[in-house]
């Protein structure tokens, strides 16, 4: 079988590898980018609301599910990811919320020197094309689009005076100096359309030195001992290798990541034992240090204030949305429905907000089909979690569905934030201008009001919010994966560059953080590159 060669390969088109790939490309070197996923033509995609129709869309999801967890009445949790080019990003809720600069000053204090909120940061910014335009915090003429929400929501706005009347300050950016405060989010959107990494960085003069395969499964990395030397792939035309003349980077989030590290050889020597795949590597951390956000919702029917679920369940009300959005890419399509957040403090031992209080103009079922009448969600979301899960294979194929455990509410401090966020949230509802949108509240419901009560609630409905991270963690110690450059420790010619480096998951949905670890990820590359020639 002959192999091509490439400077560099990169595994994973998602919202990092694309980075990765398009500034590699652009400085000039040839790159294979891999995507296990076909083009992103669905429309759904590029329609901001549409992506509840993508959630469990098999032709663009892998559709993964959680372990029973054991601290949420054994229930398995879906897990959508992105199977597209475009990654997760792709079908994701587009959220822009880089996380607070203590989270990346907490990344260096435990060791990952030049990871601080000072070193970052210009990398946000060199990824932007921020709709307000540049300044000391955002940039413009970058490859990734960042707008505000097409069209203000009354109930936003309600949401947002309750907020205050229990005295939030309002928050005009919460990528500024300060993430405390209520506001309306950003979304990584441009003129109404979704605007993933695939449609900024691959284009331009990079794309000439990309060449993309899509639909292209990575069945493991190839190693001469202690480097990682190539990339074996299967598509519908067969099986093929690969080599890099420089190095390889992982890209493939935290699920998928881990997972080819393990069935390449690369991880915890019993694990890969006891599934029979062959040790090239033994590196303990390899899928410890699982981290997600945890959501609690309460639903409400509205008073008559206009949600997305009309616009599902009126079908010429929706099909004249559509047709308004089709012409002018303006109104509630053009929006992703989570309009606002609150950012609070769960406790006053706590120093800055680790709670993400969400405004969304929807009350769906656990699948995203919405409920038949007009409704909405107050969703309260803790942001930095103490408990602690792994993604493990199961098997030696990349299809086989890697163990996803969670842990969520092993910790008895991730309890008690969760218990704080959900009230905080209901008393918003029950504050006026917000009160007077409120119907009832469907769930939990009025007659439940005590402690353990409201904890049974969250183990009965508590839910992913879909930000996994921590699996190939980054760092200097024993647990570490990737070294502070993301090299994998051990291993010659390989990096990890996408949301399973971080240590500590960030305050805020992860996206715009793991662009920011790509676009970092290449500078290294390249200027490790002028190093050694």
């Amino acid at each position: 079988m002959s192999q091509a060669v490439y400077d560099y390969i990169v595994i994973g088109a998602g919202s990092a590898g694309c980075a990765v790939a398009g500034r590699l490309g652009e400085a000039g070197y040839s790159v294979l980018l891999l995507e296990a996923g076909g083009k992103d033509r669905n429309p759904f995609i590029h329609i901001p609301l549409g992506y509840s129709m993508l959630y469990a869309n098999p032709s663009v999801n892998w559709c993964y599910e959680s372990s029973p967890e054991p601290h949420l009445n054994n229930r398995r949790l879906f897990q959508p990811r992105g199977k597209v080019l475009g990654g997760t990003g792709a079908i994701n809720g587009m959220i822009y919320m880089r996380g607070q600069p203590e989270d990346f000053d907490g990344w260096q204090a435990a060791g990952c020197i030049g990871w601080g909120w000072e070193d970052v940061l210009p990398y946000f910014k060199s990824c932007e094309d921020q709709e307000r335009g540049a300044d000391a915090h955002h940039g413009v003429g970058g490859p990734v689009a960042v707008s505000d929400i097409r069209q203000e929501h009354a109930l936003g706005e309600a949401f947002h005076s309750a907020s205050e009347a229990l005295g939030i300050p309002r928050n005009d950016d919460f990528n500024g100096p300060n993430q405390e405060g209520t506001g309306y989010v950003q979304t990584t959107t441009k003129k109404g359309r979704r605007w993933s990494t695939a449609s900024g960085y691959l284009r331009g003069p990079a794309k000439k030195n990309i060449d993309l395969k899509l639909n292209a499964m990575v069945d493991g990395i190839d190693l001469d001992g202690k480097h990682a030397t190539g990339v074996r792939w299967t598509d519908k035309s067969g099986s093929h290798k690969a080599k890099a003349r420089r190095e390889i980077i992982l890209s493939g989030g935290a699920f998928n990541s881990p997972q080819l590290l393990q069935i390449s050889g690369i991880g915890p020597e019993a694990l890969l034992k006891q599934r029979g795949i062959k040790v090239q590597h033994e590196l303990p951390g390899v899928g410890e240090n699982l981290q997600d956000h945890f959501g609690i919702g309460a639903e409400y029917r509205s008073t008559g204030h206009p949600t997305v679920n009309d616009l599902y369940n009126n079908k010429l009300k929706g099909g004249l949305q559509l047709l308004r959005y089709l012409l002018f890419r303006t109104g509630p399509f053009a929006d992703n429905g989570n309009y606002s957040n609150t950012f609070i403090c769960s406790g006053p031992e706590i120093e800055r907000p680790d709670m993400m209080v969400t405004f969304m103009a929807w009350c769906t079922d656990e699948q995203l089909k919405p409920r038949p009448f007009s409704g909405f969600t107050i969703l309260a979301e803790h942001m930095r979690p103490n408990s602690r899960g792994h993604v493990r294979i199961t098997g030696p194929r990349p299809t086989d569905q890697p163990e996803i455990q969670f842990n969520f509410f092993a910790d008895e401090a991730d309890q008690r934030a969760a218990l704080a966020g959900l009230k905080f949230g209901r008393k918003i509802a029950e504050t006026r201008p917000m009160a007077d949108c409120v119907e009832y509240e469907l769930s939990p419901g009025k007659e439940m009001q005590s402690d353990p009560e409201l904890l049974d609630y969250c183990r009965a409905n508590g839910l992913s919010l879909l930000h996994s991270v921590g699996t190939c963690k980054m760092g200097t110690g024993p647990d570490a994966v990737v070294d502070p450059r993301l090299r994998v420790h051990g291993i010659k010619g390989l990096r990890v560059a996408d949301a399973s480096i971080m240590p500590r998951i960030v305050t805020g949905n992860t996206n715009a953080a793991a662009i920011m670890i790509g676009e970092k990820a290449a500078a290294m590359i390249i200027e490790d590159a002028k190093e050694q020639p």
